[in-house]
């Protein structure tokens, strides 16, 4: 269960108990309202009395009447929460009313329980149970309710994450032959001619062990830690590491990063990889062709642009995203969610990724378009060229929102810093000011018996007129100092 849906189960649970806390409050109400009124004046009068409270007849009149009206102010303010609660699942509501009835229902709920047992306790009993579920229910209230602030604090922010498939357990197909009407790819038939093929590291180390690009292809497969290419003779080799973080900003359903070797000739591409992240990569690249294709070059081209195709869109609403988080840091600093820290870090560590992986695209890119191996026709190298600028651009735009994101968290932190500035300096008013005060009270608590002005009738008077003095003065001073 999400957190989301946990706040929403947490706000209706309390709000149905608090409308029900307020109905059984009524009917206890009016239970000791009829006791009381059954004991007449006199009985009142006694018992009141007998308590050592006030026993006249208006006394008894008064505090009968507060106590009713403080019980009926918590059956308000519980019945009001409630629904305010429910109104608030139902989006007609706003989780900062939902706030102040929950803490004002628990508060007050206090008071109510000691009118209940001035009221009950004359007539019987006090109910300790009471007093816990009237305070704890509207705090859970207030808790669900706050993480409705925090909700309409993060609307049109937080990204909900891409849900990964289920990964392939068997191989399917892993070889591919160009279906020449539509020009995409599809599983070849045997002893077709074979345009792209997946194979594990042990298959295609048996094809061909002796030859000097398999090895280098091989050597590279087992250890792929980024993105890269090399010509070598007639064909460019290298490696992919597709981070998860690109996969998610395009939409492709994987969780993990794809490694993949590679091997482009002019005729074939062989892509190696043990991983079934690899391989669900590239089942999902050929269930999603565009472009039409007639040479392994192609084939790289559209696999490489799979992964930025929607990038830009993605790095667009990422913008927005930090437009709106900049938006509401307008707000009072206690008011914005504690992990806005650890929501600016995530962002900043995707983005991070996302800049390092355009720019080793941008490398691959510009290596098979100048390959004196010619892999790639003059028509594919251009697209190369532009698949190498757009990812230029994405990496110049990612560090940019990186930029930005570290400008947000330091306008944060400045903003922590300021409050409490601020709090400083208000305890360090109101310190200096009551501190002479202090000073006259210890002055004063010694308990020397020769101190004269202790006997003196008016010492009393005197001291509230310096302690005045002393407290005019300082304030004057301050503001002319503008320190508040």
């Amino acid at each position: 269960m999400s957190v989301e849906k946990k706040r929403d189960v947490l706000l209706e649970v309390t709000s149905i108990l608090l409308m029900a806390l307020a109905a059984i409050g009524l009917v206890r109400l009016v239970m000791s309202v009829t006791s009381l009124v059954g004991q007449g004046p006199q009985g009142l009068s006694a018992s009141f009395e007998q308590a050592g409270l006030p026993s006249g007849d208006a006394a008894v009149g008064a505090l009968t009447a507060i106590g009713v009206l403080l019980s009926l102010t918590i059956l308000a303010l519980q019945l009001g929460a409630g629904i305010c609660g429910l109104r608030l699942l139902r989006g007609r509501g706003t989780a900062r009313r939902c706030e102040t009835l929950g803490i004002a229902a628990s508060g007050a709920s206090v008071v109510a329980w000691l009118t209940d047992r001035l009221l009950l306790g004359l007539a019987g009993t006090a109910d300790v149970a009471w007093l816990l579920c009237a305070m704890l229910v509207p705090l859970l209230f207030y808790r669900g309710a706050r993480g409705g602030v925090m909700s309409d604090f993060w609307e049109g922010i937080k990204r909900k994450p891409v849900a990964p498939a289920a990964q392939p357990v068997d191989k399917v197909v892993n070889r591919f032959a160009l279906d020449h009407e539509k020009e995409t790819l599809r599983p070849a038939q045997k002893g077709e001619d074979v345009l792209v093929e997946f194979l594990s590291l042990d298959e295609y180390e048996q094809r061909s062990s002796d030859s000097p690009i398999t090895r280098h292809v091989a050597r590279s497969a087992r250890s792929i830690h980024h993105c890269l290419a090399s010509t070598f003779g007639d064909a460019v080799y290298g490696t992919l590491l597709i981070p998860r973080e690109a996969l998610g900003a395009s939409g492709i359903p994987l969780a993990d990063d794809v490694p993949l070797a590679f091997c482009l000739s002019r005729d074939r591409l062989t892509l190696v990889g043990d991983d079934e992240a690899a391989e669900g990569f590239v089942t999902y690249y050929v269930a999603h062709q565009v472009l039409e294709k007639r040479a392994a070059a192609a084939v790289l081209l559209e696999l490489l642009d799979l992964v930025i195709r929607d990038d830009m869109a993605f790095l667009s609403d990422v913008e927005d995203g930090l437009d709106r988080l900049e938006v509401n840091m307008g707000k009072d600093v206690s008011e914005i969610p504690q992990d806005l820290d650890d929501f600016v870090i995530r962002e900043r560590s995707q983005l991070h990724a996302l800049e390092s992986f355009y720019r080793q695209i941008t490398d691959v890119a510009d290596t098979v378009a100048v390959s004196p191996a010619e892999v790639a026709s003059t028509p594919v190298q251009e697209l190369f060229r532009e698949l190498s600028a757009r990812c230029e651009r994405l990496a110049a735009d990612a560090r940019d929102l990186r930029d930005y994101a570290l400008q947000i968290r330091n306008m944060y932190q400045s903003k922590v810093d300021v409050r409490q500035n601020k709090v400083m300096s208000v305890l360090t008013i109101v310190t200096s000011i009551f501190m002479p005060l202090t000073l006259l009270t210890g002055w004063y608590g010694m308990n020397f018996e020769n101190m004269p002005e202790l006997r003196d009738p008016n010492a009393y008077y005197l001291l509230i007129a310096i302690a005045a003095i002393v407290i005019t003065v300082e304030v004057i001073v301050f503001k002319v100092k503008r320190w508040f």
